[in-house]
C-alpha cells in the first residue's frame, strides 16, 4: 500500500526541523543529507555527488540589470537635454552617452537571454562560487539490468518572489512588460544614434520616447525588488516531489519479493537534485558527469516537480523558455497511465521557467515532468511564496503520482 502519510510527514519534518533551503547553503545540504538517511532504508546503494556553482548568478542579477536599463534612461535623457541647450555640452557628447546607453542595455538584454531564460552559466564568474550536493540511491532490478529509470524531484526551495506574492498574476503580466519596455527603450537609443549619425533631427519623437521611458521606471522597481532575499519553505515546491520518490522506493522495498510489483530488468535510480531553483545546476552538473553511463545504460528520466492538489496533475511535452522537447516516449506511455489514475491529467507545454528534466532533454535524454502547476490558467498564490507549507498539499495527490510512476515502471520492465 502507498503510504501517504509517510509522504507527508517527510514534508512536515523538513519544513519544521530543516526549513527553507536556499540553493549552496547549509540548510540544502541538511535536507539532503535527510533525504539520504531515508534512501538508505529502500535502497542497495546510495550516495551524494558534490559539485561548486555560482547559484546567485541565476536571479541574482535581475535586480543589477534592472538599474542598468535605468541608468542607461538617465544616459537617454541627458542626450535629449543637450539637444534642447539644457545642459551645455558638446553635441559630440551625444554619441559617447548613446553608446554607454547601449552597452548597459546590451549587457542586461544578453543576461535576461542567455542565463535568466536559457540557463547558460555565461555570467556565473560575477557571482561567488558554492558547493551542493545531488543526492542518488539505486535498486537493482531481480535479474540482468537492461534498462535504468530515474525518478527524480529536486530539495532545493526558492526565493520568494516578491512580484507574485504582492501582485499575484499581475505580477506575472508586469515581468512581460518589463521585457517590451527594455526592447523599446533599446530601439529608441539605437534610432537616436543612428540619426545622430546621419545628423537627422527629430526632437519631437525622441522626447516622446523619453516620456515612454519615464512610464516605465515603476516597472524597473519592480525588477529591483522582483525577489526577495528570503527563501521559502518549499514544501510544494519541491519537498512533495522529493516525497514522491521516497514514496517510490519505500514501496518497492516493502514488495521487494512481488514479482508483480518489483523490477525484473530495470534499474531504478531515486535522485533528489540540489540547485533546482537556481537554474537547475544540480541536474545538468550529474548530466555532464554520466552523459556516457546515461546513453548506455539506456536511461529514462520522469522528474516531479510542484504537486499539491490531487486533480491538478500536467505532464509537460515542452519546455519552451529554455528550448527543451521531451521524448514521446516517455511522456505519452505517462499520459495514458496517469488518464486511468485521474481524468483531469492534461499534457502542455510549461509557460516559462524550466525543470530538472530539461537538463536530460536538452542532452537527447529521454524524459519529462509530471507537475501540479496549471501556469497557463493560473498563478497558484503559493508558488514561490510563503504561503508555500504543508498546508497547501493534499496527501491523496502525493500518492497518485507514485501510483502513476510504478504503472510506467511496470509498464516499461514488462515492455523489456
Amino acid at each position: 500500500m502507498i503510504d501517504n502519510n509517510y509522504m507527508f510527514k517527510f514534508i512536515e519534518d523538513i519544513c519544521n526541523e530543516v526549513g527553507p533551503r536556499e540553493s549552496g547553503t547549509e540548510q540544502e545540504i541538511l535536507a539532503g543529507n535527510r533525504v539520504e538517511s531515508e534512501l538508505k532504508k529502500f535502497c542497495d546503494e546510495t550516495h551524494q555527488e558534490k559539485y561548486s556553482s555560482s547559484p546567485h548568478a541565476f536571479l541574482g542579477g535581475i535586480k543589477y540589470g534592472a538599474m542598468l536599463v535605468f541608468i542607461a534612461g538617465v544616459f537617454y535623457w541627458l542626450t535629449l537635454l543637450i539637444d534642447i541647450n539644457v545642459i551645455s555640452l558638446n553635441a559630440s557628447i551625444n554619441m559617447i552617452f548613446l553608446l554607454i546607453a547601449i552597452i548597459l542595455i546590451v549587457v542586461t538584454i544578453s543576461y535576461f537571454i542567455l542565463e535568466v531564460m536559457k540557463y547558460h552559466e555565461i555570467f556565473d564568474f560575477l557571482f561567488p562560487k558554492r558547493e551542493s550536493q545531488n543526492v542518488i540511491g539505486t535498486i537493482n532490478p531481480k535479474n540482468e539490468v537492461k534498462n535504468t529509470i530515474i525518478f527524480s524531484a529536486h530539495h532545493d526551495s526558492a526565493f520568494e518572489f516578491n512580484t507574485f506574492y504582492y501582485l499575484k498574476r499581475f505580477g506575472q503580466i508586469i515581468i512581460n512588460v518589463g521585457y517590451l519596455a527594455v526592447g523599446i527603450v533599446f530601439i529608441a537609443i539605437i534610432l537616436k544614434l543612428v540619426f545622430f549619425l546621419l545628423s537627422i533631427e527629430q526632437p519631437i519623437l525622441f522626447l516622446v520616447f523619453g516620456i515612454i521611458f519615464i512610464f516605465f521606471v515603476p516597472i524597473i522597481l519592480v525588477y529591483v525588488f522582483f525577489h526577495s532575499s528570503k527563501p521559502v519553505l518549499g514544501a510544494f515546491d519541491n519537498l512533495s516531489g522529493v516525497a514522491i520518490v521516497l514514496g517510490i522506493g519505500k514501496y518497492l522495498s516493502e514488495n521487494k519479493d512481488n514479482s508483480e510489483i518489483f523490477p525484473k530488468h530495470i534499474r531504478v535510480k531515486l535522485i533528489s537534485f540540489a540547485g533546482e531553483e537556481s537554474g537547475l545546476r544540480g541536474a545538468k552538473r550529474y548530466v555532464k558527469k554520466h552523459y556516457d553511463e546515461l546513453i548506455s545504460s539506456k536511461t529514462t528520466v520522469v522528474n516531479m516537480d510542484s504537486i499539491a492538489k490531487k486533480d491538478i496533475i500536467v505532464i509537460h511535452d515542452r519546455e519552451p523558455g529554455i528550448g527543451a522537447k521531451h521524448n514521446p516516449d516517455v511522456f505519452e506511455p505517462l499520459l495514458g497511465i496517469a488518464k486511468k489514475v485521474n481524468l483531469k491529467v492534461k499534457l502542455m507545454p510549461l509557460p516559462f521557467g524550466a525543470t530538472d528534466a530539461a537538463a536530460f532533454s536538452k542532452k537527447d535524454i529521454p524524459a519529462t515532468t509530471i507537475g501540479g502547476l496549471n501556469l497557463k490558467e493560473e498563478l497558484v498564490p503559493y508558488y514561490h511564496t510563503r504561503k508555500d507549507t504543508p498546508a497547501v498539499i493534499e496527501k491523496e495527490a502525493l500518492g497518485q503520482i507514485v501510483q502513476i510512476c510504478l504503472d510506467y515502471l511496470k509498464l516499461i520492465d514488462n515492455r523489456r
